[in-house]
C-alpha cells in the first residue's frame, strides 16, 4: 500500500525550487509526467516519487507517495500537475568526457532556464551529448529548464566552467556565433571545434569576444533583429550534424 506525502515532504520539495538549496542538497525536482518517466529510465537516482491516485498504475514497480493533484501542483512549479513529481540526485559531470569532442557547444551567459533547456532538447534531437555553459548561465536543474529539455535534460551532459579558463586550454578552433562573420553555411572544418554562443540581449561577453579570432553568422533574409540564440543552437546543431 502506497505511503502518504507528509507536510515535511512538501516542505523539503518546495524548497528545492531554489537554487541554493539545490546546489546545497545536491538534489532537484522533475516534474510532468513525460520527464519523469524518462527520469525512470536514466542513470539518475530517483529518492522520492510523488504521484496522484489517479496515476498509481503507471508506477508499480515503485515506491511511489500519495497526493493529492492540489498539493502536487502547490509544491511544485507547474500551474497544474495532476500526474506526478520526483526527487532526484545530481549526477557529477566528469570534465574528461568532454575532451574526444569533435564539436562543442559552449554558452556564454545564457540566463532564460527556458532557452537553456530548450537546447539541451536540440542538442538530444542532433545527437550531441555534451554541454558547456559558463558559470553564469542558468542552472539546467531549474525546473522551467528541465520543463523545456521535454527528458534530454537525460541525456545530456552540462559542465559549468569558468569560460576564460576553459577556452584558454582548449585544443582546437574556436568560433564564436554573431551578427558579423562568415555565413555558417559555409562552414567546413574536420578539426576539433568549440561553438560559442551569446544571450540575445549581450551577445557574447566582451572578454570572450577577445579570445575569439574566428566568426560565424546565420544568413540574414528578412528584417528581424536578430534570432533567438535557442533558434541559433538548432541551426548550428543542424549544419554542424550534416558534416559527420
Amino acid at each position: 500500500m502506497n505511503k502518504e506525502a507528509t507536510k515535511s515532504d512538501i516542505k523539503f520539495v518546495k524548497s528545492l525550487k531554489l537554487k541554493k538549496n539545490r546546489v546545497k542538497e545536491n538534489k532537484f525536482i522533475v516534474e510532468g509526467l513525460k520527464n519523469v518517466q524518462e527520469l525512470l529510465k536514466s542513470k539518475h537516482d530517483v529518492l522520492e516519487l510523488y504521484c496522484t491516485k489517479t496515476y498509481t498504475n503507471l508506477f508499480n514497480n515503485y515506491d511511489c507517495k500519495l497526493i493529492s493533484p492540489e498539493e502536487l501542483s502547490n509544491m511544485g512549479t507547474f500551474n497544474t500537475n495532476n500526474a506526478c513529481l520526483a526527487v532526484t540526485k545530481s549526477i557529477e559531470v566528469d570534465p574528461d568526457q568532454f575532451l574526444n569532442e569533435r564539436q562543442t557547444i559552449i554558452l556564454d551567459g545564457i540566463g532564460d532556464p527556458g532557452n537553456l533547456g530548450t537546447i539541451i532538447r536540440a542538442l538530444d534531437w542532433f545527437g550531441f551529448k555534451h554541454l558547456v555553459c559558463s558559470k553564469n548561465c542558468a542552472d539546467f536543474r531549474n525546473p522551467k529548464t528541465l520543463a523545456a529539455s521535454m527528458g534530454s535534460f537525460t541525456r545530456v551532459s552540462v559542465l559549468y566552467v569558468d569560460l576564460n579558463d576553459y577556452l584558454n586550454n582548449f585544443k582546437g578552433d574556436l568560433y564564436g556565433l554573431d551578427l558579423d562573420g562568415k555565413p555558417l553555411d559555409t562552414f567546413k572544418n574536420s578539426n576539433k571545434c568549440g561553438f560559442i554562443l551569446g544571450s540575445e540581449s549581450h551577445g557574447i561577453s566582451p572578454a570572450i569576444q577577445a579570445l575569439l579570432k574566428n566568426r560565424l553568422t546565420i544568413k540574414k533574409y528578412g528584417s528581424a533583429e536578430s534570432l533567438n540564440v535557442a533558434m541559433t543552437a538548432n541551426i548550428l546543431l543542424y549544419q554542424l550534424r550534416s558534416l559527420v
